[in-house]
C-alpha cells in the first residue's frame, strides 16, 4: 500500500463517521412533521456520502489538512445527532451541523457521476427502509391498540353488568336489612329496658346500703377525728401542766435555799454581835437589809412558784376535760351535747380561760345549759341589732 493510502485510511476522520452512522440509525422516523423527515432524509444522505467518500475516493487528491477539516466538521455534526437522539434537539436543528460536513466535503475532488448517483440512490434506499419500518412498526401498533381497545370495551361491558348486579343484589340486601333491622331493633329496646329497669332497681337498693354505710363510716371517722384531735391537745395540755409542775418546784426549791440563806445570815448576824466590831449602826443596818432583802427574794421567787402551781393544775384539769368532756355527755341529747360542747370551745379555745375553778358554781347541769343557751340568745341579739353600740 502506498504512502497516500496509508494516510487516508488511518486518518482519525472514519472512526466519527462510523460513530456518526451509530447515531443516525437510532434516529427514530417523523410521521407527521414534514421539516423532520426532511431533516432525515439530508442527514442521511451526508452519512451515506461520506462512507462512499471513504471506499470511492482516490487518496491522491486528498490532502491531510482536507482530512482534518472534515474530521472537525463530522465531530460537531455527531454532537448534534447525540442531542437529537437525546431528545434534546429535533432533527430539523441539526441541519446547520450536516452543512457544515457538506461544506468540508465540498473541497474534496468530485466523485464520478456514477457513483454520485449511486450514492443518492443508496441514501433513498436507506430512507425509504427506514419509512417501511417505521410503517410497519406503527402498523403493530394500531393493530395492538384496536385490540387492547376491543378486550377494554369487552371489560368494560362485562362489568357493567357485574355492576349492575351488584346494585340490584345491595339494594335487595339493604331492603331485607331494614326490615329485619327494625324487627330487632324493637326487641332488643324492650329486653334492654326491662334489663334496665331490674338493674336499676338492684342499683337503687345497692346504693342506699351504701349510702347508709357511708353516713355510718362519715360518722365513725369524725368521732375519730375529734378523738384524736381531743387525745393530741389534750396531750399538748398535759405536757404543759408537768413543765409547769417542774418550774413550780425548782421555784419552791429555789425559794427555801433563798429563804433559808436569808435567814441564815440573819441569825449568824445576831449571833455573832459584838459591842466593839459591831458599834457601828451603819454596819449593822447594812447587813440587817441585805438578810432582809434576800428573804424578799426568796418570797418572790415563792410567789412565782406558786403561780406555776396554779397553772399547772389548770393545764391538768383542762387535759382531764378535754380527755371526758365526750364520754361524759354522751347520754344527753344531741342538742345539749351541743351545747356543752359550744361552752366548753369558746372558754378554753376563744378566751383561753383554763381555770374551771373560777366556773364553780351551785347550779346543776340542766341550769348551767340554760343559763348557756340564754347568753347565747342575748348575744346573738346583741350583734344582729343595729343600734347597740
Amino acid at each position: 500500500m502506498s504512502l497516500w493510502s496509508d494516510r487516508y485510511a488511518s486518518s482519525g476522520l472514519w472512526p466519527e463517521v462510523e460513530a456518526a452512522r451509530a447515531l443516525v440509525n437510532r434516529l427514530d422516523v417523523p410521521t407527521d412533521d414534514g421539516p423532520s423527515q426532511s431533516a432525515l432524509v439530508y442527514v442521511g444522505m451526508c452519512i451515506e456520502l461520506l462512507e462512499r467518500r471513504r471506499t470511492e475516493t482516490d487518496a491522491h487528491e486528498v490532502t491531510p489538512s482536507m482530512l482534518e477539516r472534515a474530521r472537525s466538521a463530522v465531530v460537531t455534526w455527531k454532537g448534534a445527532l447525540e442531542n437529537v437522539v437525546a431528545g434534546d434537539w429535533p432533527l430539523s436543528d441539526a441541519v446547520e451541523e450536516t452543512d457544515a460536513v457538506l461544506d468540508a466535503l465540498a473541497a474534496w475532488p468530485p466523485l464520478k457521476p456514477a457513483r454520485y448517483l449511486s450514492g443518492i440512490q443508496a441514501a433513498t434506499d436507506s430512507f425509504v427502509g427506514k419509512m417501511q419500518e417505521a410503517l410497519r412498526t406503527i402498523d403493530t401498533e394500531a393493530s395492538s391498540s384496536e385490540e387492547r381497545l376491543r378486550a377494554l370495551t369487552e371489560a368494560e361491558a362485562a362489568l357493567g353488568e357485574k355492576i349492575d348486579a351488584e346494585k340490584q343484589r345491595i339494594s335487595e340486601a339493604i331492603a331485607t336489612f331494614q326490615t329485619d333491622s327494625t324487627a330487632r331493633v324493637a326487641d332488643v329496646v324492650d329486653e334492654t329496658r326491662e334489663s334496665l329497669d331490674e338493674l336499676l332497681a338492684e342499683f337503687n337498693e345497692k346504693a342506699t346500703t351504701y349510702l347508709t354505710s357511708l353516713e355510718g363510716h362519715e360518722a365513725a371517722a369524725r368521732d375519730t377525728v375529734h378523738a384524736t384531735t381531743a387525745l393530741v391537745v389534750a396531750t399538748d395540755y398535759g405536757a404543759y401542766a408537768r413543765n409547769k409542775t417542774i418550774a413550780g418546784w425548782v421555784c419552791d426549791v429555789a425559794a427555801a435555799v433563798v429563804g433559808a440563806a436569808g435567814v441564815g445570815v440573819i441569825l449568824w448576824h445576831l449571833i455573832s454581835l459584838d459591842g466593839t466590831a459591831d458599834g457601828n449602826v451603819g454596819l449593822s443596818i447594812t447587813r440587817l437589809a441585805a438578810s432582809l432583802g434576800t428573804l424578799g427574794i426568796a418570797a418572790l421567787i415563792a410567789r412565782r412558784g406558786a403561780q406555776h402551781h396554779k397553772e399547772a393544775r389548770a393545764a391538768k384539769r383542762t387535759d382531764l376535760a378535754i380527755r371526758r368532756v365526750m364520754p361524759f355527755i354522751a347520754n344527753l341529747p344531741k342538742d345539749e351535747q351541743e351545747e356543752i360542747v359550744l361552752d366548753f370551745t369558746e372558754r378554753v379555745f376563744i378566751r383561753g380561760d383554763l381555770d374551771s375553778a373560777a366556773l364553780e358554781t351551785t347550779s346543776t347541769l340542766r341550769e348551767r345549759i340554760a343559763e348557756i343557751r340564754k347568753a347565747r340568745r342575748e348575744r346573738l341579739a346583741a350583734e344582729n341589732d343595729p343600734d347597740t353600740p
